[in-house]
């Protein structure tokens, strides 16, 4: 239980899989029987992904081209009408789930009734992959999968969860190897689908819930989309390589690395954001054109300039909030939450949380609230004797910066980055983890305000 909770080992695993974005210590194409690999809800961008087990299809030689910077309006755009922070109301927070092993919240299900979670199975490294009904109580066991490779994640179209797993690929002659796989599981763990084995990254799905993006080993710059209505998974047109224009004064740091994209979709279906450790771009669907987005200022205190864990869009698309570090490797020195407002290009650095020591500050996770105007941060804001981090919970204010600690009697988090968080469609219920260093613990906090009705 103790490596739920401390920023040491919540970070290690962030290294291991996305989501996020593949594996550290190993990677989806390499684990030997023996390993003790630690797992993550993340699929970390930092990776170099192994070689894929079969020869790469033969494709044209890519020269990229720089890729222009992002422009915006620069005209501010008034902010929709929302409650000022002091018009919500938080309830104490309520524990509805207890586990032996840690709780991982992956997101809300389109009723505001259900959770997506997963939960570690004591002594193993398997998951429980489920949806939780806050009001009864109730599990309902969709999937059982070996590691923890990145967030599982909802496709409403099809009322399905889509995860990777990691298989056990048997040989004689050499120590037993596992590699990862996409499966789609519709309620019932003993009738699960397997979609593909060539998978290396983070899933994404598309508005409108029907389709599943994600890319593979053996086109690692092509994204992939699988169809829930034809069921035929295809290669899309975009061609990432393209986009990968050589940056010198990076050099030193891009020539030993070939970090794995991540997507997140605009909520419209029109624009994806696709995030590495040294590249950010935007992509218009429409029209395919691509630009590059600037996420803060390289200073002396970075290693390079910095670069997103973590991605969301408000839910209209307003605005683009990342968790940054201008850092390449563990252990970080920080981890910042930085919002970009998206009409503007106006672009805001925060650490709600303090140092808890001279230039150490992290933030772990974020959940927008449905009026777009406020998310809610988790920020480390302690560390027990016993080197567990403490979170505590922030709601911050996106036109303006500002933020407010909720709750400061009371500690969150516990290590597991990125699936720590959920705000429901709305605004209601927020679920947090609140773990104790002898259990996990899942709250929800009631949230009433003048705009939710």
């Amino acid at each position: 239980m103790k490596r739920m909770f401390s920023i040491a080992e919540g970070l290690l695993g962030l290294l291991v899989l996305v989501g996020l974005a593949v594996v550290l210590a190993m990677t989806f194409g390499g684990l030997r029987k023996g390993a003790q690999p630690g797992f993550q809800a993340f699929q970390s961008p930092i990776e170099t992904p192994a070689p894929p087990p079969y020869p790469p299809p033969e494709t044209p030689t890519v020269v990229p081209m720089p890729v222009p910077p992002c422009l915006f309006a620069g005209q501010p755009v008034p902010a929709e009408p929302a409650p000022p922070l002091e018009a919500y109301r938080f309830s104490e927070p309520r524990v509805v789930l207890t586990h032996t092993g840690a709780i991982g919240i992956a997101s809300w299900l389109p009723n505001g009734q259900h959770l997506l979670i997963t939960r570690d199975i004591p002594g193993t490294n398997r998951q429980f992959i489920e949806t939780f009904n806050v009001r009864t109580g109730e599990l309902n066991t969709y999937a059982e999968r070996e590691g923890g490779s990145g967030k599982p994640v909802w496709l409403p179209a099809l009322k399905a969860v889509a995860y990777i797993t990691l298989m056990a690929e048997k040989d004689q002659e050499q120590p037993l190897i596992y590699h990862p796989e996409l499966w789609l599981s519709y309620g019932d763990p003993q009738q699960v689908e397997r979609l593909t084995s060539d998978i290396s990254g983070a899933l994404a799905v598309e508005p409108g819930g029907k389709r599943l993006w994600y890319f593979s080993r053996s086109e690692p710059d092509r994204p992939q989309v699988f169809d829930g209505e034809s069921r035929v998974i295809q290669t899309v047109p975009w061609n990432v390589a393209a986009w990968k224009y050589p940056k010198p004064e990076l050099e030193w740091a891009i020539r030993y690395r070939s970090p794995q994209f991540i997507m997140a979709w605009h909520p419209d279906g029109t624009q994806a954001v696709l995030y590495s450790q040294f590249w950010t771009f935007l992509l218009d669907v429409q029209t395919n054109q691509v630009c590059e987005l600037t996420l803060g200022e390289y200073t002396e205190a970075m290693e390079i300039p910095p670069w997103p864990l973590e991605a969301q869009w408000s839910p209209d698309g307003r605005y683009l909030a990342f968790i940054t570090t201008g850092h390449l490797d563990l252990p970080f020195e920080r981890t910042e939450l930085t919002i970009l407002d998206m009409a503007t290009g106006e672009r805001r650095t925060l650490s709600p949380g303090p140092d808890i020591e001279p230039g150490r500050h992290y933030v772990t996770d974020l959940a927008w609230a449905p009026d777009s105007r406020y998310l809610a941060v988790l920020g480390i804001v302690r560390m027990t004797e016993m080197g567990s981090e403490k979170a505590g919970v922030f709601i911050v204010d996106a036109s303006t910066g500002e933020f407010q600690r909720i709750f400061p009697e009371h500690d969150f988090g516990g290590g597991l980055w990125f699936t720590q968080l959920a705000w429901d469609s709305t605004g209601s219920q927020l679920a947090v983890n609140c773990p104790t260093l002898e259990e996990g613990r899942l709250c929800i906090i009631s949230v009433e305000s003048k705009s939710i009705r």
